[in-house]
C-alpha cells in the first residue's frame, strides 16, 4: 500500500510539515489506520482530502495509472472520486462536473 500526500498540511499529531507528493507516514513517523483513513476522507471543517491511499497494484494496473496519470477525477473505491485539486467527491457524476468546473475556472 502506498500512501501519498494530496493537499499540503501539517500534522498536528507530530508537527510534521507534508507537502504534495510525500510518502506518509514520513519516516521515523507512525500513523494508525484509523489517522489514515481520517486524512482520506474530507476533513469535516474544510472539506479537504489530505491523503490519496492506493492500494498494491499487478503491473499491469501500474501502467495503465502511468498512462492515465492525469486524467481526473480518479476512481478512489467506494463511489468516491479523487480531483485534480486534491479534493474527494461522492459519485461519478458530481466529481466529472466538479472536475469540469475546476478546469475552465469557475
Amino acid at each position: 500500500m502506498s500512501i501519498k500526500v494530496v493537499t499540503p498540511f501539517n500534522d498536528k499529531e507530530t508537527d510534521h510539515v507534508y507537502r504534495v507528493g510525500d510518502e506518509y507516514p514520513a519516516k521515523g513517523f507512525e500513523a494508525s489506520s484509523e489517522r489514515i483513513e481520517f486524512l482520506s476522507k474530507p476533513h469535516p471543517e474544510t472539506k479537504k482530502v489530505y491523503l490519496f491511499v492506493e492500494e498494491n497494484q499487478s503491473k499491469k494496473d501500474l501502467k495503465s495509472d502511468v498512462d492515465n496519470e492525469e486524467e481526473f477525477p480518479q476512481s478512489t473505491g467506494g463511489g468516491w472520486y479523487l480531483l485534480s485539486n486534491g479534493e474527494k467527491i461522492q459519485g461519478k457524476e458530481e466529481a466529472l462536473a466538479a472536475e469540469k468546473a475546476l478546469k475552465s475556472g469557475e
